[in-house]
C-alpha cells in the first residue's frame, strides 16, 4: 500500500474532532520551543519534515486499548503530560499515531494552543516564571537569523506587540481562520494606519512585497499542500503493533532504548505510565532528593518479580507485565521501604553512585518482613560494599541477577539478610567480588573528599544519625585549612601533603 496525504490543516482537525489520538505506546512529548520554530521554518522553505505512520482501528478495537489526547496547552511545569481519553469520548473509527507524535504534537501546540516554559533564572516555584507563549512568525525578514530562514518564535502576548523595523509579527494559528482564499491585500492594507509612523511604516511599505509573499506562502503551506503524508497501517493485534512501532522507531535515534521498552508496557497496562511515573516523583522527593527514572523502576520490576533481569523486549512479554501488575502494590511498597532506609543511612543524588545498588534491597523487603537493626546494618554493609567496590560498573543485569540470587539464598536459609553469608555467595556466584581487601583498604586511605569517602566514614561511625543531621565530612579539620596558599604558610610544600593532608580517611 502507498503513502497517503493530508495537508496540515485537515490533520489538526482531525485531532479537534477526537479522530486522531496517541497510543499508549508513545513517549511524552519532549520537543523544545526551538525545535518547533525550525520545524515550521522546514514547512515554509519546503524541506521534507518526514512521513508518518498512522494506525486505523476497526470499530471494534476501538475500545480495546488506552490512548492520549494531544497536549494543546503545554506547560513546562503543570501541564507535561498527555491525559488519557476516557473510552466514551473515542469515535467508532479513530487513528492511532505510531510514528511522528513529537512533530504532529508540535503541530498542534503551535496551531491550536500554547507553549508555556520558563523563563531563565527563576524559580519552579514562580508561577509567573511560566508565561503563556504563542507561536508568531516575523513578516519582516531577520537577516541576523544563523540557520533559519523565517523567524518563528513563541512569544507571550506583550512581546508580540512590539513593532519596529525589524520586527511585525502574526500569529500563526490565526492562518486556519482565513478559509481557503483569504484576501492578503486587505490584510497587509489594515496593518498601514494611522498609528504607524516614521521608520516602522517606512519598513512595512518598502517590504510590502514580501510581508504578502510570506503570509500568502504560510496559508498554502498550511492549508492547501498535503504535507502530512503518511502510511496506513491496518494490523489490529497490540502486540504485532508493538512490534511494528519498536521497529520503526528504534531504526535511529528517535526513541532511547528505556522508551522503547516502556512502550510494552504501557501497551498491555493502561495505567502503567502514570503508576510509574507517580512513583518516580514519590522516591525523588524523599530525603534531599534522588534521581530515580522510569529505567530504575522497571529494572526493579523485573528483579522483584523474578523475570529475566535483561534489559530487553524479550523481558517485557504479556505475562511478566501481568506479573508486574499483580506485585505492583508490593514492588511499590519495597521500594519506598528501601529509599526511606538510604535516606537514614545518609544518602542522597549526590553520593549514592550506582542505582543499581539498591534493587536487592528492594528484594529483600518485598519478600520478607523481618526489619531490625542488625539487619538494617547488614543491609548498609552490602550498599557501601557494593558501591564502593563498583561491582554494577559492567554487565550490570548479569551481576544484579547474581546479587538477586544471592538474597534469595540468604531469605530462604536464614529468614533474614545476613551480609556475611550474602557476602560468600555472591563471590561464589560471580565474577565480581564485594569482599573489600587490604588492597582496596590502601586505596580507600587515599580518598579525598566526596561520596566514597562519606560512606567508608558512616561504616566508622554506624551510630550516627545521617538521616537527622548532615554530616560535613571537613569540620573536623576543615578543607579551608588545607590549600596549597595555606599550607605554604606552615612551611609545608605541596608535595609533601598532596597524598596525605587532602585525605579526609587517613585524618
Amino acid at each position: 500500500m502507498g503513502y497517503k496525504v493530508y495537508t496540515i490543516k485537515e490533520t489538526i482537525e482531525k485531532i479537534n474532532k477526537n479522530e486522531i489520538y496517541l497510543p499508549a505506546i508513545q513517549r511524552k512529548f519532549v520537543w523544545k520551543p526551538a525545535q518547533i520554530e525550525k520545524l515550521f521554518d522546514s514547512i515554509m522553505r519546503g524541506y521534507p519534515i518526514g512521513t508518518f505512520l498512522f494506525w486505523f482501528l476497526k470499530e471494534e478495537n476501538v475500545n480495546k486499548y488506552t490512548f492520549y489526547k494531544f497536549i494543546q496547552n503545554y506547560h513546562q511545569r503543570d501541564n507535561h503530560k498527555n491525559e488519557i481519553s476516557p473510552k466514551p469520548e473515542l469515535r467508532k473509527n479513530i487513528i492511532g499515531v505510531l510514528d511522528g507524535q513529537q512533530r504532529l504534537s508540535s503541530m498542534y501546540i503551535a496551531l491550536q494552543g500554547t507553549y508555556a516554559y520558563k523563563k531563565p533564572y527563576c524559580s519552579w516555584n514562580n508561577d509567573n516564571a511560566f508565561p503563556e507563549r504563542k507561536l508568531y512568525l516575523n513578516l519582516l525578514k531577520n537577516k541576523d537569523l544563523e540557520n533559519n530562514l523565517y523567524e518563528f518564535k513563541f512569544l507571550t502576548k506583550d512581546e508580540a506587540k512590539v513593532i519596529s523595523e525589524r520586527e511585525l509579527w502574526f500569529k500563526v494559528k490565526d492562518i486556519l481562520l482565513w478559509g481557503d482564499d483569504p484576501d492578503i491585500d486587505d490584510y497587509y492594507d489594515n496593518l498601514i494606519d494611522d498609528e504607524l509612523t516614521g521608520i516602522v511604516k517606512d519598513a512595512i511599505k518598502s517590504n510590502k512585497k514580501e510581508i504578502k509573499s510570506t503570509i500568502r506562502r504560510l496559508h498554502k503551506r498550511m492549508v492547501h499542500d498535503d504535507l502530512i503524508s503518511y502510511f496506513e497501517v491496518a494490523e489490529q493485534e497490540l502486540d504485532n503493533i508493538v512490534d511494528i512501532f519498536i521497529r520503526v522507531n528504534s531504526a535511529g535515534t528517535v526513541l532511547s532504548k528505556t522508551d522503547l521498552l516502556f512502550s510494552t508496557i504501557v501497551a498491555h497496562w493502561e495505567e502503567g505510565r502514570e503508576e510509574i511515573d507517580k512513583l518516580v516523583e514519590v522516591l525523588n522527593k524523599k530525603g534531599e532528593g534522588f534521581r530515580f527514572d522510569s529505567d530504575f523502576i522497571m529494572r526493579s520490576c523485573l528483579t522483584l518479580t523474578g523475570a529475566p533481569v535483561i534489559f530487553k523486549v524479550e523481558s517485557f512479554k504479556k505475562e511478566n507485565i501481568s506479573k508486574i501488575m499483580d506485585n505492583w502494590t508490593n514492588i511499590k511498597d519495597a521500594l519506598n521501604k528501601s529509599i526511606d532506609l538510604l535516606v537514614e543511612f545518609g544518602f542522597n543524588h549526590e553520593n549514592l553512585t550506582s542505582l543499581n545498588a539498591v534493587i536487592p534491597i528492594a528484594y529483600y523487603y518485598a519478600n520478607c518482613n523481618k526489619d531490625n537493626d542488625g539487619i538494617r546494618e547488614s543491609l548498609r554493609k552490602y550498599l557501601i560494599s557494593s558501591l564502593v567496590k563498583k561491582i554494577y560498573g559492567n554487565q550490570g543485569d548479569q551481576v544484579l541477577s547474581h546479587a538477586r540470587e544471592s538474597f534469595k539464598n540468604c531469605i530462604n536459609k536464614y529468614g533474614e539478610f545476613k551480609f556475611n553469608e550474602f557476602e560468600n555467595d555472591f563471590n561464589n556466584r560471580s565474577r565480581k567480588s564485594i569482599t573489600i581487601t587490604d588492597e582496596d583498604i590502601e586505596k580507600i586511605l587515599e580518598y579525598k573528599k566526596g561520596s566514597y569517602s562519606f560512606m567508608i566514614l558512616s561504616l566508622l561511625y554506624p551510630n550516627l544519625k545521617y538521616g537527622q543531621i548532615k554530616f560535613h565530612q571537613d569540620h573536623i579539620h576543615p578543607a579551608t585549612l588545607f590549600t596549597n596558599h595555606k599550607l605554604e604558610t606552615y612551611n609545608i610544600r605541596s608535595e609533601e601533603h598532596t597524598s596525605e593532608l587532602q585525605s579526609p580517611v587517613r585524618s
